[in-house]
């Protein structure tokens, strides 16, 4: 059983969407009303040897990492990011002094990103693991979900695709990584300014991309009953990402759509408007973006691809079920 198989196992005991909890489970970070207040809470863990290496990522930078992830999901609500709180598990053997490093890279991400590192928990543990939970606030019945995209809508990317996914690929075969790649790996930016705007312009869905194009934006489709077609001339892959795909011999598209951990925000905003968006968000945060897609409707064809890809020769591909699962990746590790 995959990731998302056993969430959905869970379903039925986690809270759906009702008067005081406007956006339930299934969504980036659910929204809680309190006191006529919305508010977005979304919870990420790090663990040691799953989401970084100690031999290549410092505390710090696992510490940023950990409040960059949870920024992202709140980002990917359209709402402003205001605090968090962390779990720590230790294991004996980590000093003081790193467990200070570690904090010092989520004091630097949260003044990154306007956040207040408020408490936690610090618990002994075999292995080294970080969990954030972040708290973000939007206005009431503003918060964008992934449920609202609309046939005719256009797909608007913010951010570039491949990096960190071409890090840790290179990592894994013991190659040499380009600094710039291994950077995105190591403290990855969140786009909150970036979110705010698409949500100022309309946007009707909004995600982040942690799991890699295809799986995210499939996510998109499920819950608003759409499929989607995008355009990889119009993708901005990071750069020194088609070298490594070169370097790695595997397709640049499976690297740059399915690799995950890029933190870009994908939305789906009505066609009127998709390019003052697409421009209005790249620009909050000085970063790519672009109208690279389409939403269509679901035509009953059961064989036909949720999220399909037009290459540049004219060739269409499938992205479905290309994305990062936890699980699936440990059953196929060696």
């Amino acid at each position: 059983m995959g990731e998302f198989q056993l969430i959905e196992r869970l379903t039925p005991f986690l809270a759906a969407s009702a008067d005081d909890v406007p956006v339930g489970h299934g969504d980036d970070a659910a929204v809680v009303e309190v006191d006529g207040r919305w508010v977005c809470v979304t919870v990420d863990v790090l663990v040691d040897g799953v989401h970084f290496r100690p031999d290549v990522s410092s505390m710090a930078d696992v510490g940023w990492k950990a409040v960059a992830v949870g920024v992202s999901d709140i980002a990917a609500m359209g709402a402003r990011p205001s605090a968090a709180v962390v779990g720590l598990a230790r294991p004996g053997s980590l000093p003081e002094s790193r467990v200070e490093e570690l904090y010092a890279g989520m004091h630097a991400a949260c003044r990154r990103w306007g956040v207040r590192l408020v408490g936690g928990d610090t618990v002994s543990a075999g292995a080294l693991a970080l969990s954030v939970t972040a708290l973000g606030q939007v206005a009431p019945h503003r918060a964008v979900t992934r449920a609202g995209a609309r046939p005719g809508d256009r797909l608007v990317l913010v951010g570039s695709l491949g990096a960190a996914a071409a890090a840790v690929a290179l990592l894994e075969r013991d190659m040499e990584v380009d600094e710039p790649l291994l950077a995105a790996h190591r403290r990855p930016r969140a786009l909150p300014a970036a979110g705010q705007a698409l949500a100022r312009h309309g946007a009707s869905a909004l995600i982040d991309v942690s799991d890699g194009l295809g799986r995210d934006l499939a996510h998109v489709c499920a819950a608003s009953g759409v499929r989607a077609s995008v355009e990889a001339a119009a993708l901005s892959l990071a750069e020194g990402v088609e070298e490594a795909a070169e370097a790695l011999g595997v397709d640049v598209w499976d690297l740059a759509c399915g690799g995950g951990e890029d933190f870009a925000l994908l939305a789906a905003v009505p066609a009127r408007g998709a390019a003052a968006a697409a421009a209005a968000a790249g620009a909050s945060e000085g970063v790519p973006a672009a109208v690279v897609g389409t939403v269509v409707a679901r035509d009953g064809d059961e064989t036909a691809p949720r999220v399909a890809l037009t290459l540049p020769d004219g060739s269409v591909r499938t992205l479905d079920g290309l994305g990062y699962d936890h699980y699936r990746r440990h059953e196929e590790a060696p």
